[in-house]
């Protein structure tokens, strides 16, 4: 029963879309959401290979209501043509309480692989 109070004290979201994509060499994370009920924020979090398959925080979105568009462009990820990056979106209630609500993996592109090896060759160079 305890439980139960502090679970329904979190706060409602209720996304209306999700979508990453690759533009160019980086990943672009779009969301909306149809409802928000006491958020405080957003987090965009990353694994990948390079994270040792943590999931790390990357970007933060102060909550601006429902029916409003969030988007972040992740250009920082280290690209290997066998790797994959995982995002996920958690949301963050006004008590504290995390909740993960959309997770997806991305597969690198041969285009992205030639980026990471050019920018790789030049940061020695």
């Amino acid at each position: 029963m305890i439980l139960t109070g502090a679970t329904m004290l979190a706060g409602q979201v209720r996304l209306s879309g999700f979508d990453i994509r690759e533009e160019g060499r980086d990943f672009v994370i779009t969301w909306q959401s149809e409802l928000e009920e006491d958020v405080r924020q957003f987090e965009i979090q990353r694994k990948t290979p390079f994270s040792n398959d943590q999931f790390v925080r990357i970007h933060e979105a102060a909550a601006h209501g429902p029916n409003r568009a969030y988007g972040y462009r992740d250009s920082q990820v280290f690209k290997s043509g066998s790797d994959q990056v995982d995002y996920q979106l958690e949301v963050v209630y006004m008590n504290g309480v995390r909740e993960v609500l959309k997770s997806q993996s991305m597969n690198y592109t041969t285009t992205a692989v030639r980026r990471t090896w050019g920018s790789l060759k030049a940061m020695f160079q």
